[in-house]
């Protein structure tokens, strides 16, 4: 995603690096129905899905007031051996196996930065599975396809920000394992496909607001950009260079804010679990 390094592999570097920027951004105001729903229905088992080293455990168990028991589901098995010690059990699978059929089992469904790297077909498998088991979902830091560079206050443009960003939307979309990825389409086809489905939902804004303070953070999405917009472009490498030259003086200064654009979905099932 935008909001990540390039490709769909991570490491748990990367994923310590954003994780501050993460938690501070995610939508608070969709914790209060989760958990008020959760408690409603005395249920939580809570499946954690693409869970890495446990940054959504982190950040929402604390702020649930109901009782839960996660499940981490990751593939990367060195990503999980770092969640040990956090209470959760662990689960080593692939999202389209046994992260559907864990599903059945779960009473929400939750992950941190996945919906832009999955497919339709996939999407519509899993909601399929939490209409069935009568699960919630919760869906955080969706990137919406948006990225805004400010300086002391006021947006800043470039002349290279727009054939960037038009490339990396493209390149969000590539297939990364589980099909064409819905990239920058995903909150609002994830939003479309749980109202189709019966669930009521409630989705909100959650961008990154990085500043000086996150300069290594930035530093990082920049040269992801830059690689990704090299090979969605490969006749374009120079303007690319020169481009990524410029933004990259822009993160060394102390008067600059980098906006992503990301959005947290919450979606409630018809009927009680």
């Amino acid at each position: 995603m935008a909001s990540d390094a390039p490709g769909s592999t991570f490491d748990a570097a990367w994923l310590e690096l954003r994780e501050a920027a993460d938690h501070r951004s995610r939508a608070e105001a969709l914790v209060g129905p989760l958990d008020a729903w959760l408690l409603a229905f005395g249920r939580g088992r809570v499946l954690d899905l693409g869970a890495g080293t446990g940054s959504n455990l982190r950040w929402l168990a604390p702020r649930l007031t109901a009782p839960t028991r996660w499940t981490l589901l990751d593939r990367d098995a060195r990503l999980l051996a770092r969640a040990r010690g956090s209470g959760a059990r662990l689960l080593r699978g692939e999202l389209a196996g046994e992260g559907i059929l864990a599903v059945q089992d779960a009473d929400l469904v939750t992950a941190s930065a996945l919906l832009d790297l999955v497919s339709a077909a996939w999407l519509a498998r899993l909601v399929d599975s939490a209409r069935a088991a009568g699960a919630a979902a919760l869906f955080a830091l969706t990137w919406d396809g948006t990225v805004e560079w400010r300086l002391r206050g006021a947006e800043e443009t470039d002349a290279g920000d727009a054939l960037v960003l038009d490339a990396l939307r493209v390149h969000q979309e590539r297939d990364k394992g589980l099909g064409p990825a819905l990239g920058p389409r995903a909150g609002e086809a994830a939003e479309e496909a749980f109202r189709e489905a019966g669930f009521s939902t409630r989705s909100l804004p959650s961008p990154w607001r990085l500043g000086p303070a996150d300069r290594a953070l930035a530093l990082g999405l920049l040269a992801g950009w830059e690689t990704a917009a090299r090979e969605q472009l490969p006749r374009e490498t120079r303007p690319v260079a020169s481009w990524a030259a410029r933004r990259r003086a822009t993160l060394e200064g102390d008067d600059f804010e980098l906006v992503v654009g990301h959005a947290d979905l919450l979606a409630l099932p018809p009927r009680a679990p």
